[in-house]
């Protein structure tokens, strides 16, 4: 369990960003957001640059604005995010923390649940494309395709995936995830989905195993939570279903979380 500093009073929900995270940056100074524990839900883009450029350029700029405001950002894992970022140990500053699956982070008296992962509907065209630039980085490097493997940004992991893990000892009071289970809008699988699913075989089966992993892990949470937030989709929607209130984020979208109601 990670427990963030008693200063931290506010909480909010942020959609996919997709690397952009001066957008956050952005909407911190628009809307006077401070001390606030931020929570990205997925698709935060750790990954498509290399560490040194996080390190050295990404977070340093970010902890100028965010220790200004006292912020923290909570980064949850996305089928567009590489996992290897997501150990809770290679990012995890005082003010940014890509945090591992099933991580529990307790703030304001809440326990809130981090599951990350979902389905990339275009994974065989980010395949395609990995291929490409491992082959191009291993030719220019004059390196193998396993040694390109790990020193290369890619756009695509094969362990993007949701994984159900059996329920924790402590309590849960919201959830924060990328996807939703299968309940949650959207519940049908849409047209550009379809257009995928034409070149991936096995793509509808696996959306649905993701929805089923959640519907798994809502059974799991349902009688202690009243909130549930996730992106994933590109769409914003309220539904209150079973007493739990679930919100789906669009991207760049920023909601600051009370009890009852939204302010943002």
């Amino acid at each position: 369990m990670i427990v963030l500093p008693s200063t931290i009073t506010n909480i909010c929900f942020g959609g996919d960003i997709h690397g952009a995270f001066d957008l956050i940056l952005y909407k911190i100074k628009q809307y006077d957001i401070h001390d606030t524990a931020i929570f990205l839900c997925g698709d935060v883009g750790f990954g498509f640059e290399s560490y040194n450029c996080y390190k050295d350029s990404i977070i340093p700029r970010m902890h100028k604005v965010l220790k200004k405001y006292n912020n923290i950002i909570i980064c949850v894992r996305g089928n567009h995010d590489n996992k290897k970022y997501y150990d809770g140990k290679l990012i995890n500053t005082k003010y940014v923390k890509a945090v591992s699956d099933y991580t529990i982070v307790n703030v304001c008296n809440k326990n809130i649940l981090c599951i990350g992962g979902g389905t990339s509907i275009d994974r065989m065209y980010r395949i395609g494309e990995n291929n490409k630039k491992l082959e191009q980085y291993a030719h220019y490097h004059k390196c193998s395709i396993e040694d390109a493997l790990e020193k290369c940004s890619l756009y695509y992991w094969e362990d993007e995936i949701i994984e159900y893990q059996p329920k924790v000892t402590e309590r849960v009071d919201i959830i924060c995830s990328h996807s939703a289970p299968s309940f949650c809008y959207p519940t049908d699988k849409g047209g550009i989905v379809m257009e995928y699913a034409n070149y991936d075989e096995t793509l509808l089966e696996d959306i649905q195993k993701e929805r089923e992993t959640l519907d798994l892990i809502y059974n799991d949470y349902k009688d202690t939570i009243s909130h549930w937030y996730y992106g994933h989709f590109h769409q914003s929607m309220f539904q209150e279903i079973n007493n739990v209130k679930f919100r789906l984020l669009d991207i760049g979208e920023l909601i600051q979380h009370v009890d009852d109601n939204y302010i943002w």
